[in-house]
C-alpha cells in the first residue's frame, strides 16, 4: 500500500463525494426539460433572510438579531473590502492589525469563534486564527449580492465555530433571459479613488444570458498605498498613531529612518486581486445546476503592528523588526450546486452542494539588523459536501416547514519553514508554524430544523444537531522545534440546538426569545500552534486543549409606533464553559524558552474555566417622505470566572446614518459612527501589555463623520462621491495595531451596457 501525507489522503477521500454528485447531476439531467427564465436578478416582495434556516423565510418570523445588508446598501456604501460593509452597517466591530485586513468581532466572539459563508459555503478551516483574523478581505465587495449578519450560536444551522455569529454572503447570480429575449449581454465597470490610501480600484461584470444557460463573470483589481492616519489627535493621546520612524536596509544594513510624514503609516499598502465566475444551468422545470469559481490573491501584506514594535536592549532602543509581512494569500475556491423543487414526498426543496478549496498562506519576520528571514509556508485542501432539504408542511395563512440536512468537511494542511540568510542566500530549515508531518481536521454533521406559524400572530422555531470532529497532526523526525510527543490527536463531538419564538401581539409590538447553545472544537492553529503571539512571550502546543461551549438566551422587543418608524432592542445573556484563553505555561518542564533569539515566557492557549457575556443592541429606522435614518448601538461586556475581561470585547459603539433621496437618480446620505472610551480596567490582560495597539491610560473615545452621494447621470452612467473622517480625527478601534483612515475623500464612476 502506498503511504500518502495528509493532502493526498484528502484527496482520496474525496472520491465517494464527487461520484455522488456524478449520479445525482445524472438523475436530474433526466428529468422532463421544460424551460423556465427568470428575467432580473431576484428582488423580493418584502425582506427576507436566509441565514436563520439556510432556506429563505420572512424576516419578521425570526427569533433571532439579524443584520440585513440589501444589494442598495452595497451600491450605495461603495466599499473597497467586504471588512468596510460590515462595519458600515453599524452593528459590527472591527479589528485591524494591518491596512489589508479586517477582523470582525460580534458579541465578545472573533476569528475563528464567528464563522464566515460564501454562497453556502463555509471559509473558516483547520488553521483558522484564534487571534485576530483578517481573511474577510478574499470576499469581493463588488460581487456581493447581499449578506446577513446573525448573532449569537449559529451551530445548529452552521456547526462548529459559530460562537459569536455567522457572516453569511451571497455573490451576484447569473440571470436567464426570457423566450422571446434569446440571448441577452450586460456588463458594467466601475473606477474607484480614494485618497486615504491613494486606493486605485478598477471593476467589471458581465452577464451573458440565454434561456436555459446564464453566465456571470466578474473582475476586481485594487491597488492601496501606505494608508494615512488623521492629523487632528486626541487631548488625552497627542502622539499616540504617529509614524515618526521606519526601517530601511541601506548598504546591507539595517537603518532607522525618520518618517518625514508621520501620518503616512509606513509599509501598510498591498494589493489584491478577485475573480468570480458563474454559470448556472435551467435543467428542467424543477433542477437547476450551477458551477461557481472564485479566485483571489494578494500582494506581501505588510503586518503593520509588527514594524512598529520597538525592544530596549541594555538601555539601547531599537525596532523589533526589520521586515514582518504576510506573503500573497491565495485561495481558489470551486463548487457544483444542484438545486431542485417538487423533489419527492419527503422534501420539496432540495440543494446539494460540493465544493473543493484550495489555500495557501504565509509569514515572513526578520529582526532588525539580523540577516537571516523565517519563511513559514501553509497549505490547506478542502473538500466539503452540503445537501440541505426543506419540506413544505403546509401551506397557507399559516407556514409550517422542515429542514434537514448533512454536511461533511474534509480538510488537510501542510506547514513548512525556512530560514533565509538575505546576506549570502543561505538556506536552512526553521520551525514550522504547526506540526511538520501535516494535519488532517474532518467533521461530520446532521441537522433538522422547523419553523412553525401556530398563528398569524405566534412563530415557533427549533433544531437539533449533532457533529463529529476528528484532527490528527503529526511531528517528523527532523522536526525543528521538537515536541514532547510525536502525534497531536482528540476526536470531540457535540449535540447542539436552538428554540426561538416570535409573538407579534399588535400591529405595534413583536417579541422575540431564543435560547441557542453553540460549540468550537479546537482547530489546528488552537492546538499544535508554535508562535510568538509578541515579544518576549511564545505560544507552544496543547495537546489537551478541548472544546469551547457557550449556552445563550436572547430576548428582543420591536416597536412599531408609527407607520414607517421601528425601534428594536435585544439583550442576551451567554454562559461558557471550557472558555479557550492564552495562559502562562511550560515547554519540557521550563516557563521561558530562547525563541527567536528572546528568551520568551510560555504560554498556551488553555480550558480555563467558565465565563459570562452581556449586551444590548438597539436599531432604530425610520422614514420621513424622502428622508430614511437609522441608527445603531450596541454594548457587550464579558468576563471569565477569574473575573478578568474576555479576549474580543469591545467598548460600546454604533452609528446614526440620515439619507435623502430627493429625486429618483439622486441618493445623498450622511453618517456619525463612534466608540466609547476603552480605558485600562476595560482591556482583557492578553491585549494589555500590546503598547502598539493601547497608549498608556488605554483609548479615548472617538466620533467621526462622512457624507456621500450617489448620481445617475443617465441609465447607464451612475457618479459616486463621499468624504469619510470629515475632520480628519486620529483614532483607533480598539485591539488594532493600526491608526484608521484620516480624511478620505472617494470618487467612483459607475457604467452599464
Amino acid at each position: 500500500m502506498l503511504l500518502c501525507n495528509p493532502l493526498q489522503r484528502l484527496r482520496c477521500a474525496t472520491a465517494p463525494l464527487v461520484l455522488l454528485l456524478a449520479m445525482v447531476q445524472t438523475a436530474a439531467a433526466a428529468a422532463d426539460s421544460v424551460s423556465t427564465a427568470d428575467s432580473a436578478r431576484m428582488v423580493e416582495g418584502r425582506q427576507v433572510v436566509i441565514s436563520a434556516s439556510r432556506w429563505a423565510e420572512r424576516a419578521s418570523t425570526v427569533s433571532r438579531q439579524i443584520a440585513v445588508i440589501t444589494p442598495e446598501d452595497v451600491r450605495m456604501r461603495n466599499p473597497a473590502t467586504a471588512a468596510d460593509l460590515l462595519e458600515g452597517t453599524g452593528e459590527v466591530y472591527m479589528q485591524r492589525s494591518q491596512a489589508g485586513g479586517g477582523s470582525p468581532r460580534l458579541r465578545g466572539f472573533a476569528a475563528n469563534n464567528v464563522l464566515m459563508v460564501i454562497d453556502g459555503i463555509r471559509l473558516n478551516n483547520l488553521i483558522y486564527r484564534t487571534g485576530n483574523l483578517q481573511n474577510l478581505i478574499q470576499v469581493d465587495a463588488s460581487s456581493i449580492a447581499g449578506a446577513e449578519v446573525l448573532f449569537g450560536p449559529g451551530s445548529v444551522q452552521y456547526g462548529s465555530d459559530a460562537l459569536g455569529g455567522v457572516m453569511v454572503f451571497r455573490t451576484k447570480e447569473p440571470v436567464f433571459s426570457s423566450a422571446e429575449q434569446g440571448f441577452t449581454i450586460r456588463g458594467e465597470g466601475f473606477a474607484r479613488y480614494a485618497s486615504a490610501a491613494a486606493e486605485r480600484t478598477l471593476g467589471a461584470e458581465v452577464d451573458l444570458s440565454w434561456n436555459k444557460v446564464a453566465s456571470y463573470t466578474s473582475v476586481t483589481v485594487s491597488r492601496f498605498d501606505d494608508l494615512r492616519s488623521g492629523g487632528t489627535f486626541p487631548q488625552a493621546q497627542p502622539t499616540f498613531g504617529r509614524r515618526d520612524w521606519y526601517v530601511q536596509r541601506i548598504g546591507g544594513r539595517d537603518t532607522m529612518l525618520v518618517n518625514a510624514d508621520p501620518l503616512l503609516q509606513k509599509f501598510s499598502g498591498y494589493d489584491q486581486l478577485n475573480l468570480l465566475q458563474k454559470l448556472r444551468w435551467q435543467i428542467s422545470d424543477n433542477w437547476t445546476l450551477g458551477l461557481t469559481a472564485l479566485f483571489t490573491t494578494s500582494g506581501d501584506i505588510p503586518r503593520y503592528d509588527r514594524l512598529f514594535e520597538l525592544r530596549t536592549t541594555n538601555g539601547v532602543t531599537l525596532p523589533r523588526q526589520a521586515e514582518w509581512y504576510y506573503g500573497p494569500q491565495f485561495l481558489s475556491l470551486n463548487a457544483l450546486t444542484l438545486t431542485g423543487h417538487a423533489v419527492a414526498s419527503f422534501m420539496d426543496d432540495l440543494s446539494i452542494t460540493i465544493s473543493q478549496q484550495w489555500y495557501r498562506e504565509s509569514r515572513h519576520a526578520r529582526t532588525f539588523r539580523s540577516d537571516v528571514r523565517r519563511d513559514q509556508y501553509e497549505d490547506v485542501a478542502v473538500t466539503n459536501l452540503n445537501a440541505d432539504a426543506r419540506l413544505r408542511l403546509y401551506e397557507g395563512t399559516e407556514d409550517r416547514d422542515l429542514y434537514y440536512g448533512i454536511e461533511v468537511s474534509l480538510q488537510g494542511a501542510s506547514s513548512s519553514a525556512t530560514d533565509v540568510n538575505i546576506a549570502n542566500g543561505q538556506q536552512n530549515p526553521g520551525v514550522t508554524r504547526y506540526p511538520d508531518g501535516g494535519s488532517t481536521y474532518n467533521s461530520y454533521a446532521a441537522y433538522v430544523q422547523t419553523r412553525w406559524d401556530l398563528s398569524d400572530e405566534l412563530t415557533v422555531a427549533g433544531g437539533l444537531r449533532g457533529t463529529l470532529v476528528q484532527l490528527r497532526s503529526e511531528v517528523s523526525d527532523v522536526s525543528v522545534f521538537r515536541l514532547p510527543y510525536e502525534t497531536i490527536q482528540t476526536d470531540p463531538s457535540a449535540l447542539t440546538g436552538s428554540i426561538g419564538l416570535t409573538w407579534s401581539t399588535t400591529s405595534w409590538l413583536t417579541i422575540r426569545g431564543n435560547a441557542s447553545t453553540g460549540f468550537r472544537a479546537p482547530n489546528v492553529d488552537d492546538i499544535g500552534k508554535v508562535f510568538e503571539s509578541r515579544t518576549g512571550s511564545v505560544v507552544v502546543p496543547n495537546a489537551n486543549l478541548g472544546p469551547m461551549t457557550v449556552t445563550t438566551l436572547e430576548g428582543g422587543v420591536e416597536l412599531r409606533p408609527i407607520d414607517g418608524w421601528s425601534l428594536s432592542a435585544t439583550a442576551f445573556h451567554s454562559w461558557l464553559a471550557d472558555v479557550m484563553q492564552i495562559r502562562s505555561a511550560t515547554f519540557n518542564g521550563a516557563d521561558t524558552i530562547v525563541f527567536n533569539d528572546v528568551r520568551s515566557r510560555v504560554t498556551s492557549l488553555q480550558n480555563v474555566g467558565t465565563g459570562s457575556l452581556d449586551g444590548i443592541a438597539l436599531v432604530l429606522t425610520g422614514t420621513i417622505q424622502t428622508v430614511t435614518i437609522t441608527a445603531t448601538a450596541s454594548v457587550t461586556t464579558g468576563r471569565d470566572d477569574t473575573g478578568a475581561v474576555l479576549m474580543h470585547i469591545t467598548p460600546a459603539f454604533g452609528m446614526t446614518r440620515i439619507a435623502w433621496r430627493p429625486m429618483r437618480d439622486l441618493h445623498v446620505s450622511a453618517d456619525v459612527r463612534w466608540s466609547a472610551a476603552w480605558t485600562t480596567s476595560m482591556i482583557p490582560p492578553v491585549e494589555a501589555t500590546l503598547n502598539v495597539n493601547y497608549p498608556a491610560g488605554g483609548l479615548p473615545a472617538w466620533t467621526v463623520a462622512g457624507v456621500r452621494a450617489s448620481y445617475d447621470v443617465t441609465r447607464a452612467i451612475t457618479l459616486q462621491a463621499s468624504v469619510e473622517n470629515i475632520f480628519d480625527q486620529q483614532y483607533r478601534p480598539a485591539g488594532s495595531g493600526i491608526s484608521a483612515p484620516g480624511r478620505n475623500v472617494v470618487a467612483a464612476v459607475r457604467v452599464r451596457w
